[in-house]
Formats: C-alpha cells, sequence, structure tokens
C-alpha cells in the first residue's frame, strides 16, 4: 500500500502580467509553485513537494511526526 501523506497548503490568486495565476505555498517546507488554474498549480505543487521530499528524506519523517490538525484557519482584512 502507497504511503500517504497530507499537508497544509496557502491558496492564492495574483495577477502575472495580464493573466492571473493561483500560488500553492506550505510554510513548513517552505515549497511553493503555481499554475494557470487552480488544480494546475496544486497537480504542480504537489510534484515540487515530491521532489522536495525525495532529496530531504528526514524532512518527510518529521511531517509524519508533526501531522496534527491547525489549530485555526481563518483570514483577516487590515
Amino acid at each position: 500500500m502507497k504511503e500517504s501523506l497530507s499537508v497544509n497548503i496557502i491558496v492564492r490568486e495574483e495577477k502575472m502580467g495580464r493573466k492571473k495565476v493561483f500560488i500553492v505555498n506550505n510554510e513548513e517546507t517552505g515549497v511553493a509553485d503555481f499554475g494557470d488554474t487552480l488544480d494546475d498549480a496544486i497537480n504542480n505543487f504537489k510534484k515540487s513537494l515530491k521532489l522536495y521530499l525525495e532529496a530531504y528524506p528526514k524532512k518527510k519523517e518529521l511531517l509524519v511526526e508533526e501531522e496534527k490538525e491547525p489549530i485555526l484557519v481563518s483570514r483577516i482584512l487590515l
């Protein structure tokens, strides 16, 4: 059976020139990627995270140990 891992992500939409892109970021690893659509951005992020975890296998062990639900997920405007 394939091992699975879940991570928290932040998704935001930004403009690059005249077009919009979606940026996906994980604060625990510092891995981020983007795409023209939300699905593209998430798929690109998954590929980047897999490459990162292959290069830094100890970080994967730490993520498994730390895996827990976030205390709060929210958004504030200033």
